[in-house]
């Protein structure tokens, strides 16, 4: 696909907004442009967060999305869970630039922090007790559409590599397993990547996967890859075990997880073939993949046998 928007025509029309507030734009510097493009505007305390466009994408469909990022950041904070905020510094939009649309939300200085370890699992609990209380309808399986979009990507290497093909017949499987699971509100994408550093301490950012989701839908995504790459005996995966109502359900909890890892599994294989991603991160997970489905039925049946 033909990416349509371009950095340099952002940049530009950034710059005349940020005049039009009677701010100057002097340094923009690009954060990251894996997916969509984040700005630093520079000098100021404000980070642009652009819809990346391709051929065939709609704009309007992103500028919805742009705007309910924005009221759940509000209501998350109303609940108290620690984000990196909207900025105030001007308003936070969404602003229609190059074609696109963009969001404004504060700088957050990375900093250098301990390892999040077991208190990412509290953070994930405390987010999605706030998510559950968000008042507005929300569309149903937002994340996994990457899946589908990856399915396809996918299906002419499923010829070459008997391991692709096993992945699609797994996301086909999971899907079918999931449907009749009931869905509540959550982030979506709630993996440790999503949660930054900061002087303030771990703060969650990103909210464009917003939608309903399966019951611990938000907790399986923050273990997933664990799991995955170093095992179901992590401690950061035995620790989100324990949680009360995992406890009381894990056999629902457990092929959540599953299919968690093969969203993951088969997005990052898809991307990779776009060239959009990471390719070694993603044989990676391929090859650890078998071991994990090995692992799997031992695990949930020692679960469910406590």
């Amino acid at each position: 696909m033909q990416r349509v928007t371009q950095t340099h025509e952002v940049i530009a029309e950034s710059q005349k907004l940020l005049s039009d507030w009677g701010l100057q734009l002097d340094d923009p510097l690009i954060l990251s442009d894996a997916g969509n493009l984040t700005l630093w505007l520079r000098p100021h305390p404000i980070v642009a967060r652009v819809a990346t466009l391709f051929s065939g994408d709609d704009a309007d469909f992103w500028g919805a999305v742009w705007q309910r990022e924005l009221r759940v950041a509000a209501h998350l904070m109303h609940h108290n869970v620690p984000i990196v905020a909207p900025t105030t510094v001007v308003p936070a939009g969404p602003h229609r630039v190059a074609g696109t649309w963009m969001t404004l939300w504060d700088y957050a200085q990375p900093v250098e922090c301990p390892p999040l370890g077991m208190d990412g699992v509290a953070m994930v609990s405390e987010l999605t007790r706030a998510m559950g209380t968000f008042p507005e309808p929300l569309p149903r399986w937002g994340p996994w559409m990457h899946v589908e979009e990856a399915v396809e990507r996918l299906r002419p290497m499923a010829t070459r590599d008997t391991r692709v093909g096993d992945v699609i017949r797994e996301v086909e499987h999971v899907a079918q397993r999931m449907k009749d699971h009931q869905l509540f509100p959550a982030h979506g994408d709630a993996h440790p990547g999503n949660l930054l550093p900061t002087p303030n301490g771990w703060r969650w950012i990103d909210f464009e996967d917003v939608s309903l989701m399966p019951r611990f839908w938000d907790l399986a995504s923050f273990i997933a890859n664990t799991a995955l790459l170093e095992g179901i005996d992590h401690p950061i995966v035995v620790q989100a075990c324990r949680l009360d109502d995992v406890a009381k359900d894990p056999e629902a909890f457990w092929w959540v997880v599953r299919a968690r890892v093969v969203m993951s599994l088969s997005t990052n294989l898809g991307l990779s073939l776009a060239r959009q991603g990471d390719r070694g991160f993603a044989f990676r997970q391929l090859e650890r993949w078998p071991k994990f489905l090995h692992d799997w039925p031992r695990y949930l049946s020692d679960e469910i046998g406590r």
